[in-house]
């Protein structure tokens, strides 16, 4: 079960690395938005879940700042937080249908969310 966890946070802080963010940061944002997650411990998949949503958020905070509006930034990605095999999955349909000429835009910038290599 260690070896596990060890695991499971080692591809946390690659998901860190790879999106170039401070794992500390993420590790207390993870910890405030879902305190029930950490009663027992660290919860690498939370701090996977926080890391993604984080990196996210901030590239649409850009572009709704550049577009000066805001962004209904729901259902536009979904996240598997799952160590084994993380995932992010950009909902380009619905982007689309929602957004109309800035949906590229949003989905480029959605591109740059980095996933760690694994193998």
């Amino acid at each position: 079960m260690e070896n596990n966890l060890e695991r499971d946070l080692a591809v946390f802080q690659q998901v860190c690395e790879v999106n170039e963010l401070d794992p500390q940061t993420i590790t207390e944002e993870a910890q405030r938005r879902f305190p029930d997650s950490f009663t027992k411990g660290p919860n690498a998949e939370r701090f996977i879940w926080t890391a993604l949503d984080h990196r996210a958020q901030a590239l649409l905070q850009g572009i709704a700042t550049q577009e000066s509006d805001t962004l209904n930034k729901q259902h536009m990605y979904t996240i598997d937080a799952d160590p084994a095999a993380p995932s992010f999955v950009i909902q380009e349909d619905r982007i689309r249908s929602q957004y109309g000429g800035k949906a590229e835009k949003i989905i480029e910038a959605l591109g740059q969310v980095q996933l760690p290599v694994t193998g």
